[in-house]
């Protein structure tokens, strides 16, 4: 099944993106979309998938992206809840343990374009005992900005590596603390809209 051509798919293709945004029970799903519950689960999750297999061709690093310019994405980890999972020895992994919910997590690296806003890396799952330092600095990011000559707006909690990040700080002139403030609220405000959706 293809998602384009038939009015019927662009149906299923609402009633999946409804499904993701309220997250309704399954009574209060067969009473709103009029379809019974157990046959429209089994479509929403097909649609999905399909949605899903999207990723690769949505987020898309562009060539030449930033051109002359040298600061050309903001990056920053996201945590997610997540169950806690199972452990061999013990009852919690403390390698998963996510200081921002003060239980189990997984973090992703998003970064987003200064120029269109829009999502070009995507790098993840990883355990949330992971720092956004760590996964900056061994997921790969850091090596193909310094292959570019480029560099990520991040915020303070990442330290060194001063020839692939720049942050805020005292040295900053009017502008272009402005203009870092702006791009780093931009991104958290995305990683808002990711935890909304729950989309990761």
């Amino acid at each position: 099944m293809r998602l384009e051509g038939s009015p019927k798919n662009l149906v299923w293709f609402l009633r999946t993106v409804y499904y993701l945004r309220k997250h309704p029970t399954e009574d209060d799903f067969e009473r709103e979309l009029s379809i019974n519950k157990g046959w429209g689960r089994k479509k929403i999750w097909e649609v999905m998938k399909k949605i899903q297999f999207l990723k690769h061709k949505k987020i898309i690093w562009p060539d030449n992206l930033g051109g002359e310019t040298i600061c050309i994405l903001t990056v920053d980890g996201t945590h997610v809840w997540v169950y806690e999972p199972g452990h061999d020895e013990f009852s919690q992994d403390s390698e998963y343990y996510s200081h921002k919910f003060n239980k189990a997590g997984i973090n992703y690296e998003l970064g987003i374009c200064l120029a269109n806003r829009n999502l070009i890396w995507m790098n993840g799952p990883f355990k949330a005992g992971r720092t956004d330092l760590q996964v900056f600095v061994g997921g790969g990011l850091r090596d193909r900005l310094q292959k570019l000559g480029k560099k990520a707006i991040v915020d303070g909690i990442y330290r060194g590596n001063q020839d692939t990040i720049c942050y805020p700080n005292s040295q900053d002139c009017r502008p272009v603390k402005k203009f870092k403030s702006r791009a780093l609220k931009g991104h958290k405000a995305f990683n808002g809209m990711t935890k909304s959706f729950q989309i990761l």
